[in-house]
């Protein structure tokens, strides 16, 4: 049995409003495309936020205290 496998080119879009979001998925079955949602969970965001540097280290509580007063 032969199989051949293609490999689909992968589009992310990001979308602001609810209503494109229906739209676009309307938009995808008409055309006949797949349409996967991302669902990331805090520690996905957490990682991103260190690969930014959106990150802040203390020594003790009042380290921290003081720079959140800056």
């Amino acid at each position: 049995m032969k199989t051949t496998t293609i490999d689909k080119p992968t589009v992310r879009i990001g979308v602001s409003n609810m209503a494109d979001l229906k739209f676009l998925k309307e938009l995808a079955k008409r055309m006949g495309w797949t349409v996967e949602q991302e669902h990331r969970n805090g520690l996905d965001e957490a990682i991103e936020d260190l690969k930014a540097g959106r990150i802040h280290k203390a020594k003790n509580v009042d380290d921290l205290m003081a720079q959140l007063m800056k």
